[in-house]
Order: structure tokens, then C-alpha cells, then sequence
């Protein structure tokens, strides 16, 4: 059975601010490595601990982003890792939230038109 990955999980795993959190993430984390289980990581989840991580946290965004890519390609992990990592990729390099790279990335892999009146979704995709 795949389970869902909270934020909460990411976070504890990716900041160590809880011992107790952090031993159980990193287990958790070591498992999905391994493949021993499977989990989907949902795009509301990157989103906002992307959010949490940068806004909260203070800490750099290209290392934000690099760690959660880094999750992203574990081989536990299910879903459409693809989309994740290059929508990750969209706001490292174009500097677009996170909703605007999700639309881009989309468009770019799967083929969809792209409606907004949004300036960085019109000219930055």
C-alpha cells in the first residue's frame, strides 16, 4: 500500500528541530530510500514545504529545492516524480511560485495550453 507523506514528516526530516520527529522521519525516509515502502509525495505538500522551508525557516531556496528534489527521486517514492522535480526546476531557474512553475511544468510535459492573466506564467513558461 503507497501512503502520503505530510509536511510535517518533510519538515522534521529536513530542519532536525524535533529529536524525537526527526528520529521517526529519518527512519521513515530510510525506508522510502530502500524501497521498503512506497509513499506519494503530493504537489500541495511540496508546495508548502517549500513555503514553510523558505519563509519560516529563512533557510537558502536553491537548498530547499535541492533537498526536496533529493526526496522526490527516492525510489520509494510514487507519482509523477517527473512533474515535481522539473516544476522545482521552473522556480530555480525562471524565479516563478510555485502554482505558476506547477502550470508551466504541465504545459511543458503533458502538453496542456496554458490561461492566465499572470505575467510570469504568459512570459516566463
Amino acid at each position: 500500500m503507497v501512503s502520503l507523506i505530510d509536511t510535517n514528516i518533510i519538515i522534521r526530516f529536513l530542519v532536525g528541530d524535533h529529536e524525537e520527529h526527526l528520529k521517526i522521519a529519518t527512519e521513515i525516509f530510510r525506508q522510502v530510500e530502500n524501497a521498503e515502502i512506497e509513499v506519494e509525495i503530493l504537489d500541495t505538500v511540496v508546495m508548502e514545504a517549500l513555503f514553510v522551508l523558505i519563509k519560516f525557516y529563512k533557510l537558502p531556496k536553491s537548498e530547499v529545492i535541492a533537498d526536496l528534489k533529493r526526496l522526490i527521486a527516492l525510489r520509494g517514492v510514487v507519482g509523477d516524480k517527473i512533474l515535481l522535480i522539473e516544476t522545482l526546476n521552473i522556480i530555480e531557474d525562471k524565479n516563478i511560485d510555485f502554482v505558476d512553475a506547477l502550470i508551466c511544468a504541465k504545459s511543458r510535459l503533458q502538453g496542456y495550453g496554458k490561461l492566465s492573466f499572470d505575467a510570469d506564467v504568459n512570459k516566463k513558461c
